[in-house]
C-alpha cells in the first residue's frame, strides 16, 4: 500500500486480524459445499477455510492448553471441521458414507430436514442438490404407487 494513503487503525482490528474460528464460522463453508454437490469431504472443508483461518487455528499442538483439548495431533482448524461435521450427523442433516470418505446431505426420515435445507437454499440463493430433488421425487412415485395399489 502507498505510504500517503496509510492511515494506521483505520480499518481496525476486525479485518485486519483473522478472528479465531468457532462452529459458527466453519459451519457456513460445510453448507456451501452441501448445496453445491450434495456432500462434503473433510478436506473440502480445509480447503476452503484455509486461507481464512489466523494462524493459531492452523498450528498443530500448540493450542490444547489454551482451549484446554486433549488433541495434540491435530489443529483446531482439523478438531473443529470434525466437531461441526459430528453434529451435523448427530442431528441427521448429514448421513456418512464409509466407502466414499464424505458426508452426505440428507433429508430424513419423513422429509424432517427439508425445511431446514430449503432455508439455506434460500439464504444463499443456491439451489437443492440434485439428489435431495432425486430423493424427494422417488418418495412420492412410492406414495402413488401405494395409493393406487390401495384403490
Amino acid at each position: 500500500m502507498d505510504a500517503r494513503y496509510f492511515i494506521s487503525g483505520a480499518v481496525g482490528p476486525f479485518i485486519d486480524d483473522r478472528p479465531l474460528l468457532t462452529h459458527a464460522t466453519v459451519k457456513p463453508y460445510i453448507v456451501a459445499i452441501l448445496l453445491h454437490r450434495g456432500a462434503v469431504s473433510f478436506g473440502e472443508v480445509l480447503a476452503a477455510l484455509t486461507p481464512h483461518c489466523a494462524d493459531f487455528d492452523l498450528k498443530v499442538g500448540l493450542w490444547d492448553d489454551k482451549e484446554n483439548y486433549q488433541v495434540t495431533d491435530r489443529s483446531r482448524l482439523e478438531h473443529l471441521v470434525g466437531e461441526v461435521l459430528g453434529e451435523m450427523v448427530g442431528t441427521g442433516i448429514l448421513r456418512y458414507n464409509e466407502e466414499q470418505d464424505i458426508w452426505v446431505l440428507s433429508v430424513g426420515e419423513n422429509r424432517k430436514n427439508l425445511p431446514k435445507i430449503i432455508n439455506w437454499v434460500a439464504a444463499t440463493g443456491a439451489q437443492l442438490p440434485h439428489h435431495v430433488l432425486l430423493e424427494m421425487s422417488q418418495d412420492e412415485i412410492l406414495r402413488a404407487r401405494k395409493a393406487n395399489a390401495s384403490i
